[in-house]
């Protein structure tokens, strides 16, 4: 088993990978589903078919009223079934799923899409022999139609300046997303376990957001510039309801597809970070290192806002906030840079195949 599982990850370098006499970890595939009916069976068949095979899968039902159950129950020998009785929406049925998971990584699959064969080695590829570590990573997604058809072999959110990006923690909103989504990441399930919120309610759509903001914040995230994950595009999803009708277009609205304001975001994660202080603060090698991730998470006006913020404490986030001042400005720059850089490499490429075209034309 163990030669299996390292030769699938093998797969994605050339450079001779070992883990001595370690065993490979266990990844919790878990799929979520509401409605989904449609496509459910794509989706569990393509988790349960990856070259990667040291994996659990988890199916979350959020009380579906379609034929999803029916089908989810065919595959309850290989698959551990959770049944929400009422619709509590996406992040709790992730943190459903997640009270389940036995594996050192997890992934959450969104019933809609499909995984393609060795999406799973991939991330363990990033996981275990990239550095920096990070906490979680993430493939670029392809688009796909509603019947499975590719539409584009890429995906507009995702910003990767190389074939693999390292992200580190940076302040949030600046600007907001770099990632594709949900079904292409895998995090490290104890970071999943310490950013875990009771207040699931107010990301019942875009939980993404949350877990995938909160865990670069704490420890960053690895892009791989490889499409092998299929987002499915059917005009219902929960806010990536655009078509890819061409040029750069955002998969989403903020203002007609019903994501939730920043501020929320920001609130949960400070509020987290300071009344759970004695968990979040040691993984900082100082109080001023702690400081300035909350003020990663929301500026000094906003947190006075949020929750009342102890003396000792307001002045620790006081005292580090011209440097997170500066750490964003750079942030906003750099990110702005990258995107300069890719949309000069796509100008440059459309100008050679014009010329190239003409040459030909030409007999020249």
């Amino acid at each position: 088993m163990v030669e299996k599982t390292l030769a699938a990850v093998q797969a994605h370098t050339d450079e001779k990978l070992s883990i001595g006499s370690a065993k490979m970890p266990l990844v919790s595939v878990i799929i979520t589903s509401f409605n989904y009916e449609k496509y459910l069976r794509e989706c569990v068949d393509s988790c349960l078919n990856q070259d990667y095979p040291h994996i659990q899968l988890i199916i979350t039902d959020d009380c579906s009223t379609d034929g999803s159950r029916r089908i989810i129950e065919e595959y309850s020998d290989r698959a551990d079934i959770v049944q929400h009785h009422e619709n509590k929406g996406q992040l709790a049925a992730f943190f459903s799923g997640l009270e389940r998971a036995k594996g050192e990584f997890t992934v959450f699959v969104d019933a809609d899409d499909f995984l393609d064969s060795d999406a799973v080695s991939a991330h363990i590829y990033l996981h275990l022999f990239r550095r920096p570590s990070a906490g979680f990573t993430c493939l670029r997604n392809r688009q796909v139609s509603e019947s499975s058809a590719v539409i584009s072999d890429f995906h507009s959110d995702f910003i990767a300046p190389e074939e693999i990006t390292s992200l580190s923690p940076r302040v949030i909103h600046t600007p907001t997303w770099s990632w594709s989504t949900t079904s292409a990441m895998m995090f490290r399930t104890d970071l999943l376990r310490l950013i875990k919120t009771e207040n699931t309610d107010a990301f019942r759509v875009c939980a993404d957001y949350y877990i995938a903001h909160f865990a670069n914040l704490l420890g960053g995230s690895i892009l791989f510039d490889r499409a092998k994950v299929n987002y499915r595009r059917h005009g219902k999803n929960l806010f990536s309801k655009n078509f890819v009708i061409g040029g750069d277009r955002p998969t989403g609205s903020l203002n007609h597809h019903g994501h939730m304001p920043h501020e929320i975001l920001q609130k949960e994660i400070v509020t987290k970070m300071i009344e759970k202080r004695a968990e979040f603060e040691p993984y900082y090698a100082s109080e001023s290192a702690y400081a300035e991730a909350v003020l990663f998470a929301a500026p000094i006006k906003l947190i006075e806002e949020f929750l009342p913020c102890p003396p000792e404490l307001l002045n620790l986030l006081k005292a580090a906030e011209p440097a997170v001042i500066r750490i964003r400005d750079e942030q906003i720059r750099l990110k702005k840079a990258a995107r300069e850089m890719l949309e000069e490499e796509m100008n440059a490429l459309s100008a050679e195949k014009i010329k190239n075209g003409l040459k030909k034309r030409l007999g020249i």
